[in-house]
């Protein structure tokens, strides 16, 4: 890491930091295509459209405020800390945007309720699935990150930071074990039950039908 993003990451709490993040992806236009016959919808659109489900951004700024205090602990546990936030906010920025999204329309297809404009959320899971592969590379940082934290703050005689790291850790765990596969099962069905975006989505993954 270079020495002004550590320079940055000592003087920015990571709640600024994340909302920084956060207003770049939302000014970034995405490549994603939209569902032919729909409204054109960037995956930015789609995230507007369907917001993280409220327990999920809870979640997260729970375990921001935790990040910040154990940064604010100083020694070895907070430059640990610090650590763990340049990958944590990267990464938390994608699920915002991609990731948990698709999340909010388990109820509502629960239920038993189906709607056309449904299919806009298929941008997010098609980008989901694109890119799980490397969510999966940043969960392998962040546990090594974590695991330094935990042995910072044993060292130091600090329990919080052990705590905080099996509890991020286990966070990953459930992503990768239940929110993600929910999430990606939200477009694999709507594709089933919306004959036309199952055409449009296959279209939009080869455009030129290669």
């Amino acid at each position: 890491m270079s020495a002004h993003v550590l320079f940055l990451l000592q003087r920015v709490p990571l709640i600024a930091l994340l909302s920084m993040s956060l207003t770049s992806v939302a000014r970034t236009p995405s490549r994603a295509i939209a569902p032919s016959g729909a409204q054109p919808t960037t995956t930015v659109e789609a995230t507007v459209k369907f917001p993280v489900p409220e327990v999920l951004k809870e979640e997260h700024a729970q375990l921001h405020s935790e990040l910040e205090s154990l940064i604010r602990s100083g020694g070895e546990t907070g430059k640990a800390a610090r650590a763990v936030a340049a990958v944590l906010h990267v990464h938390f920025v994608k699920e915002e945007e991609y990731a948990l999204p698709p999340l909010a329309l388990l109820l509502p297809l629960a239920k038993g309720e189906l709607s056309p404009d449904m299919a806009a959320v298929l941008p997010l899971t098609r980008e989901l699935k694109r890119n799980m592969p490397q969510m999966l590379v940043e969960h392998g940082e962040l546990q090594k990150a974590l695991l330094q934290l935990a042995a910072a703050g044993k060292a130091e005689h600090k329990p919080e930071a052990e705590r905080f790291a099996d509890e991020l850790m286990h966070h990953a765990q459930t992503e990768e074990q239940v929110m993600y596969p929910a999430a990606m099962l939200v477009g694999e069905y709507l594709k089933l039950r919306l004959p036309a975006a199952h055409g449009s989505d296959a279209t939009a993954a080869h455009p030129h039908g290669n």
